[in-house]
Order: structure tokens, then sequence, then C-alpha cells
């Protein structure tokens, strides 16, 4: 966003960003103009993808939770405010699109943080479901 005249949108989990906080808050500190879109499902859902999450024996599933999946508990809209970040919620598509126009053509800059929340276990279940359906449709 430094280098580039005019908006830039980020897309990044929930992890990544807590990881990123420092960079969050000076981006927002030094006026980029940058529309962050986080998928916040409490940590590292895509991890349960990996062939250890459905192997019990290898990795119980209390460790698999703390070690993989990682969850976070924080409410990332919480962030509103803090280093002039403006954090906000959003539940479904049209809202999205309507944050994302709104903070992509203002021309006050800053850091939009999107908050997407989503469901870990019905987001894997959903990318399992889809998985299987692609296997199908090509075998």
């Amino acid at each position: 966003a430094s280098r580039h005249d005019g908006p830039v949108v980020l897309f990044t989990g929930d992890l990544a960003l807590l990881h990123d906080l420092g960079a969050l808050v000076g981006a927002a500190r030094v006026g980029l103009h940058l529309t962050i879109v986080c998928v916040d499902n409490d940590g590292g859902g895509i991890f349960s993808m990996l062939p250890i999450a459905g192997r019990p024996d290898a990795v119980p599933a209390a460790d698999f939770e703390t070690l993989f999946r990682t969850p976070h508990g924080l409410d990332l809209v919480g962030f509103d405010g803090i280093g002039g970040v403006r954090a906000r919620a959003v539940g479904d598509e049209a809202t999205l699109r309507g944050e994302l126009a709104r903070s992509t053509t203002g021309t006050t800059p800053g850091v939009d943080l999107l908050v997407v929340p989503v469901d870990r276990d019905a987001d894997v279940a959903q990318r399992r479901a889809v998985t299987a359906a692609v296997r199908a449709a090509v075998t």
C-alpha cells in the first residue's frame, strides 16, 4: 500500500492478522489507504483440511485443537479505533460489497478492517463437500 497510489485491498485470515498487529497499527498511523478483509474463523480452520486432522491416533483432538486450530477467542472488531484502524463486522455478501466499495472509492486514507466471521466447522464441511463433488465430476 505504501508503493501504490490509491487504495489497496488485502485478504487475510485472523491468525495472520493477529501475527502482524504492529504492521496494522503502523499502516493506519502513516495514513496508508488500505482495506483489509479478514476471514475470522477463530483460528487456523484451514488446518482441519490436513490429513492429520482425521487421525486421532496420531494427534489427540485436544492437541490438534491447541496446536493446529489455535483458537484465539478475540473480537477483532474490538481493534476499531486502535491506532486509527476502522474495524467493523461484515455478515453477508451484500454488506461486504458495499463496505469494499465505500472503503476503496473514498478519499479518506487509513486502514479499514472488514471482519468476516466464518463458522470454522461449517467451512471445513463445505470445503470437503466441494472437494468430493469435484473428485466425483472428474472421475
